[in-house]
Formats: C-alpha cells, structure tokens, sequence
C-alpha cells in the first residue's frame, strides 16, 4: 500500500489504468460527472454552512429536495419552504461537493496529465486558504463566535463536519504535491491559513469514544501526509484517550461492530477509519493490518438479513449492505474479500478508480455450497444478536437488541425484536428521522416504538441486558434465543425467550415487578391489518394509555377486549398492492398472573420513517401486576393457508413452555 504523496503509488495508479477494466469504467464515468463542474470557475459561498439534520419537513420529517438555493420542497407534503435553517444547509452542502470535487479534479488530473483538472482544484483550495478567516465560528442552533462553543466550526456548523470538509481537500494537496503542482509559496499559504486554522479548530472538541473522533483523526491524519508532520499524525494515532489505536481497542467489539449499534453509523465511522489508515502508509505504519479494522469490513458480510439488508436499528435507517460497495473496493484491494458486495455494483465511484481491483468469474467452493443451515452472529459490544435459519425464500432471521444502551445514538429499546420471513421484515424498529425534528427525541427514540416492553406507560432507562441461552440445532434446523435486563425499570425483570422452528418464531416475554405495574408487550409491523368483523372495535385516545412518552403519536387506536387464558389471531397483509397475498399471522395466548386477569389488546397506528409513513401497533395491556407473561406465535404464510388449528397451536405453545434443544 503506497502512500498517495509517493511516485510508487502514482506509477501504480497509471498502471491498473492500462491494464484493469475496473478503473478504466470508473474512470470514463468520473471523467463525463466532472466535466461540466471543472468547466466553470468554483462559485463557493462565503457564508458557512448549517446542520443537514435540519433540511426536513417540519411537519412529517421527510427529507427535503432542493429546488434552488433558497427554495426547498417537502417530496410528501409538497409544502415549500425558504430562509434559515434550510438555506443553510444547502450552502453547507455546496461546501462538501466543493470539497469532494477537488479531490475527484485532482485524481482525474492523475489518471489523465490534464492541466484543467489540477488547475479547478487547486482553484478550490486557495480560495479556502484565503477565506477561512473570514469564515465566523458558528454551531448547529446558529450560535455565533465564542456563543457557538466547542461544538461550533467556521466552513461548517460543527467540528464533525469541518473534519469531513478538510478532509477530501487535503488528499487533493497531497496529490497535486506528489505531481509538483504547488509552488512554495502556496503551499506555504495553505499550510498557515487552512490546514493549520482548521485542525486547531477541531482540535478544541476531542470526543473520545466517538465517531465524531473518528472523522478528528482522519482530518488530522490527512493534514499530517499533506504536511508531513509526523508530530501531529502520531496524535491522531497514538492519543491515548482519542487515537486510533484507542478506538480500535474501545470502540469497536471482538467481531468487528461499531459500538454505538447502528449500521448507519458503523458504515460512516468506517469511511473516516480508512483515511487514517490510508495516511498512516505515509509514515510507514501498516494501521490497515490491524485485525479489529479488518473485522469491520467482515462482520457486515456474515450479519446482514438475507436480503443483503441491514434493519433500522438505533439512529439508523433501513439500509442495503450493496450501498457500501465503494467501502469494499479497499478491502478487496488490501485483503481480497467483499467480491461478493463489488459484484452487485456499478463500481464506478472514486474508490473504484483508486483502489478498485479487476476480479475473475467466481465459482462456489465445495464449502459456500455445504454451508450451515443455521448462522448465528453474536454483536457483544453494543449487544445485539443476529441468528438466520434456512436459505432463499423460506429463510427467517431475527434480531434481538439484549446489550449496552448505545451513546447518543442509541434507543431505550432492550429486548426489541426484529423479525424477517418470506423475504419481507415484518416486526420493524421504527428507526430514525433527522435530529433536528422534535419527533426523533419525541417518538422515535422512546420505548413504546420498538418490539418490547413498556412498563408503567413510560420509556426504559439506558440499560445493558445478557444473552443468557443460545442453541442452534443444525439438524431439525431449530433455534433457542434467551435474554434478560434487570436494569430498565427500577425493581423490574424483563425476559424474552424466542425459538424458531418449523417456520414459526415463538416468543415469549415475561416480566416480574416488585410493584404493581401496567405492562404493555408492544408490537409493529409496516403490514396492513385485516378486517376484525368479530371483534367488538370501541376508539380510544392516547392519554387512555399513557400521558407521556411517546404514546401521544398513537393514532386510531381501537380496543379490542381479550379474556386472559383465550387464544386469539389476528393477521396482516404486506400492503395494498404489489404483495396482497402476503400475510403475517399472530396467534397470542393472554397472560396470566397469578389470578387471571383481564388483558386488554390495542390497534393503532404509529409513525415510521419517511418512506414507510406509517405502521400497525398492536398493544397487549395487563394492569396492575407483578408478573405478567405473553406468549405469541408468529407464523408468515400466504392468502388462503388455512389458520393454525386450535389442537396444533396447543401443542406447539405447549412445547415451547417445555422445549429443550439437543
């Protein structure tokens, strides 16, 4: 791995473009993007930029497209919009693709000898050399000055962002160096009134066990190779409370998961580790051969749902696993794997055209064709648990959130469940919407959003649960799942046990109380529920439920009384259109708790991400208990399969209660 700074590794670069297709594909598509970019002087703002969190509709959170600079426009309301914060974010936007397209100039300008190329870029950069001065200190709530705090930056509105920002300009420098593209004088310039400005700016807001960290370190990695200041790279390897090394050894779990417990951020905090490692081959530190950074390009091939999906989980969004291929085009360069990622892309990114290797045809090795029935990947750091039963279209997958509550990022959701069958994910985590949108606090975040238990109509504490059983049963393709917390609610014990078998996931949840307590065992799917016609259906408000804590953004509800010790089924199908057959299917049994007593069921529906809008929520309600257990089995099935009979939904909740898994 040759330093990008080095005549090694522009040699090699112009080399793969003779000979690999891979680049040379790349390279014509960057080649057509950037042609009318480079055609036209940079027209870069002087005001700085504003929190992307807030570019969302103010009423249903979707994010928002960009009409013109000033104008904006909600996709799902229609409703327009202009002024701060929204023409903010917009300049903040025009900053980074400046930023971008400096670096993507100056590889073009590698690959091709073309002066214009080097000379838009270098354009780009002086102009920041010049300017940043000017740039105010200023934060996401539009703070100004020394108001804005640590937090604040100057081309962007926070030290995350001002990192990401330099970073792409510094590699650019980097390049243009190694091609004798600056004179002294300006690389002198940019050295004082750029690079040095903005890390002594970032440098104010060390954030540790962070991704924010991550993206300080990559800045300062790539100032370092820019400059060649070995001082400076040590730091952002070697700090030992916010390096690299620290990272590697703190934040990132044995198998290789971001420990915030979001793909999204694991994904993005990625992005900024391969710029360290990339600047470090500039001093000779092989940081790529660390075996936790390799295990963050592996462990996302083995947990993925069997679609090739990531569930939204935590702050993330449903995500495809395929959207990251210009991630794996380094790791297929440095350690040979991810292929099966690249083959499912265009491959025609940056990454494509600087790392990206020509692979052969593939055939299934003796051992991918004999593989286990069952996979089970065990995420300890944020303590989440992968486990996927059979193969194509009969294949099943949970997700069962047991461990460590997850920084900032995480959600008051312990024990939330995800389930996958028949190619769709039917149980969902409500996931995300952009942080500056009350409803992400509001709703999003809160218990009563995810696949869990609420306790006492309010939201868990952060907490940290175990995975205390895990049996896999390679032969009647059958799985064991047991995890608790003690520390969600003070003096209360969640439990869930979740077995799958015989295409069934049977799950089932109980709690003890040292107190009285209502306890709720919430459920969503973006299924669409069939019509109850034999159910006595009575509307009911919000606060019926609880005043606080996410159950305002309850609507429709019904009620639909249930007899404790009655069993009962109610199903869903996909949607309205494309997949009317499709059905899930729950048969619930009510709980008892000492004394039967009452259990009360409710529909509503609750808001999903932008692109879901809605979901069906199912509550089961038993008031005022010490003990309280819900049995539920859920079975995917198609339009006319006839119900689970009464006989066999005894046997099978019979054995459940009983099981063993040899």
């Amino acid at each position: 791995m040759y330093p990008l700074r080095s005549a090694a590794w522009l040699e090699q670069f112009r080399s793969r473009l003779r000979t690999e297709t891979t680049a040379q594909n790349a390279l014509a598509y960057l080649t057509g993007q950037m042609e009318s970019i480079v055609a036209s002087p940079p027209e870069i703002p002087l005001s700085g930029g504003g929190w992307g969190h807030s570019y969302v509709c103010p009423v249903d959170g979707t994010r928002l497209t960009t009409i013109t600079r000033i104008l904006h426009k909600c996709p799902l309301c229609q409703q327009e919009m202009s002024g701060a914060p929204y023409d903010d974010v917009v300049v903040a936007e025009e900053h980074s693709g400046f930023s971008h397209h400096a670096l993507t100039a100056t590889v073009l300008y590698a690959a091709t000898d073309e002066a214009r190329y080097a000379d838009w870029a270098k354009e780009v950069i002086l102009f920041y050399a010049q300017h940043y001065a000017s740039y105010e200190l200023h934060d996401i709530f539009g703070k100004k000055g020394d108001a804005a705090g640590k937090y604040g930056a100057k081309v962007q509105n926070q030290t995350l962002s001002e990192a990401m920002w330099i970073i792409p300009l510094a590699q650019a420098f980097t390049i243009l160096k190694s091609c004798r593209r600056w004179t002294n004088v300006e690389m002198s310039i940019i050295e004082m009134n750029l690079f040095r400005p903005v890390i002594a700016v970032i440098d104010r807001n060390p954030r540790g066990e962070s991704n924010w960290q991550s993206y300080h370190n990559a800045a300062a990695a790539s100032v370092a190779e820019a400059l060649s200041d070995q001082k400076l790279f040590d730091r952002a390897v070697n700090d030992p409370a916010n390096g690299f090394r620290f990272q590697m050894k703190q934040s990132v779990g044995k198998e290789g998961f971001w420990f915030e417990g979001s793909w999204d951020y694991h994904f993005f905090t990625l992005n900024a580790l391969i710029t360290t490692v990339l600047s470090a081959s500039a001093f000779d530190e092989p940081l790529y051969k660390d075996e936790r950074f390799q295990s963050m390009f592996r462990i996302p091939l083995e947990a993925h749902l069997p679609d090739y999906t990531f569930p939204a989980v935590h702050d993330s969004s449903e995500t495809d696993l395929r959207k990251f291929a210009d991630l794996y085009e380094f790791a297929y360069a440095a350690y040979g794997f991810g292929d099966d990622v690249l083959r499912q892309s265009e491959r025609c990114s940056l990454s494509s055209l600087l790392y990206g290797r020509d692979m052969g045809s593939r055939l299934e090795s003796a051992d991918e064709a004999a593989t286990r029935n069952i996979r089970a990947i065990d995420l300890s750091k944020p303590g989440m648990l992968y486990v996927t039963v059979g193969k194509g279209p009969s294949a099943q997958a949970v997700l069962i959130d047991y461990g460590e509550h997850g920084g900032w990022h995480g959600h008051f959701d312990k024990l939330n469940l995800i389930y996958y069958a028949g190619g769709r994910c039917w149980l969902t985590d409500a996931g995300m919407l952009g942080y500056g949108h009350p409803m992400h606090d509001a709703w999003f975040r809160q218990t009563i959003a995810h696949n869990t238990i609420v306790v006492g109509g309010r939201s868990q504490s952060p907490s940290t649960g175990v995975l205390s059983e895990l049996k896999m049963n390679e032969r009647n393709g059958s799985v064991r799942i047991c995890a608790e917390v003690r520390d969600a609610y003070e003096g209360v014990q969640l439990n869930r046990s979740i077995t799958i078998k015989n295409g069934l996931l049977i799950d089932v949840c109980s709690v003890l109380c040292d107190c009285e307590e209502e306890v709720d065992w919430v459920f969503h799917t973006p299924g669409v529920p069939m019509s109850l016609p034999s159910i006595d259906e009575m509307p009911v408000s919000s606060a019926q439920l609880s005043a606080s804590e996410g159950y305002s953004f309850l609507k429709e509800i019904r009620s639909l009384p249930a007899l404790a010790g009655d069993t009962r089924m109610l199903e869903w199908k996909w949607n309205e259109t494309d997949a009317q057959n499709e059905r899930l299917q729950i048969y619930a049994i009510g709980s008892s708790s000492g004394s039967l007593k009452q259990e009360m069921w409710y529909l509503a529906e609750t808001p999903g991400m932008a692109h879901v809008k809605r979901r069906s929520t199912l509550i089961r309600r038993v008031h005022k208990v010490r003990e309280a257990s819900f049995v539920t089995v859920f079975r995917v099935c198609s339009e006319g399969d006839a119900p689970l009979s009464q006989p066999s939904l005894t046997a099978i909740l019979a054995e459940e209660l009983g099981v063993e898994i040899h």
